[in-house]
């Protein structure tokens, strides 16, 4: 069965299951997850089509991050989990795993007490923990998480001297599990939830854009063209796009046609009735979407287009 995707809202490209559905026997496990989260993940809510994939990645993310035979500190796991996620771009699992860093340390929940400010500290290309082990570790997780056939034999040889057999393996384990979930979750556009929206105080693609350059945008050069995009929350096509721009240092305005119904239908009739996002207009000439543009650039066309040369 396919589902028209109207672009009007945050959704995956296949409708959530119906939790009522869910076999009794998961119950327990998704109520876990909803008293230690606060909400039930929408990423959750997809497995649900396949109960036994859904046990599956449960167990293993309980094993892999907060098993109490594990050997590795669960703070460590969780914040190397982080900085995966940023290498992975992947805005879902960032906002997630620094929602769980930035949690209180009271009651029997996972969390770490950590702010905004130190999230981006972490995530920083130039973060360096100041204990051994720890270093070792986020230099194997980095390496291994940009190319897993290729980490540096200083690298191995530094991380054997401090980790333990047991201790390694764990430890690549949870740079694969994340790299496994930041896979899934950003190619079924697993929208953020709102409840880690709140307030947008914590904006998970503009963290992750600081962590792939190193800190805050420095000021945009100068270009000759008039670029819009047409965008809405937690859209997946709609941050690549933008990241497109940015990377090439291309100052954009920004649309959000999830908060004007005005600019909603200003967009449709501009694009030749299109409703969905990104749509991007280029001195005032319709591009079209994330797919157009990536067409434009393999084309070699976009930065002409762009006036960039």
């Amino acid at each position: 069965m396919t589902t028209e995707r109207t672009g009007l809202e945050s959704d995956p490209i296949i409708p959530y299951a119906n939790p009522a559905d869910l076999p009794a026997a998961l119950g327990s496990a998704i109520e876990s997850y909803r008293q230690r989260m606060g909400f039930l993940p929408n990423a959750l809510k997809l497995y649900m089509h396949r109960p036994q994939i859904l046990k599956c990645l449960i167990d293993m993310n309980n094993t892999v991050m907060r098993d109490a035979s594990g050997h590795l500190d669960e703070g460590l796991k969780r914040r190397i989990a982080a900085v995966c996620s940023a290498l992975n771009h992947s805005p879902y699992c960032v906002a997630h795993n620094a929602n769980t860093l930035k949690s209180g340390m009271e009651g029997d929940g996972e969390g770490w007490g950590y702010s905004d400010a130190d999230v981006r500290a972490l995530l920083d290309p130039g973060f360096e923990p100041d204990d051994p082990v720890e270093a070792a570790c986020f230099a194997f997780a980095r390496a291994a998480t940009r190319d897993p056939s290729d980490v540096p034999q200083a690298v191995i040889s530094r991380l054997t001297e401090v980790l333990t057999p047991p201790q390694v393996i764990e430890l690549a384990c949870v740079v694969g599990f994340w790299r496994m979930y930041n896979s899934i979750h950003e190619s079924l556009y697993v929208p953020v939830e709102d409840e880690l929206l709140g307030g947008r105080d914590f904006n998970p693609d503009e963290l992750l854009g600081e962590a792939e350059t190193g800190g805050a945008p420095g000021p945009r050069p100068a270009v000759t063209v008039k670029v819009e995009i047409y965008t809405k929350a937690g859209c997946s096509f709609c941050r690549r796009a933008k990241r497109v721009l940015e990377g090439k240092g291309v100052v954009f305005t920004e649309l959000r046609v999830d908060e004007d119904e005005v600019v909603l239908k200003t967009m449709i009739e501009r694009s030749d009735g299109r409703r969905t996002v990104p749509q991007i207009f280029i001195d005032d000439a319709h591009v079209g979407g994330m797919d157009a543009m990536q067409a434009l650039a393999r084309a070699g066309a976009l930065d002409a287009k762009l006036g960039l040369g």
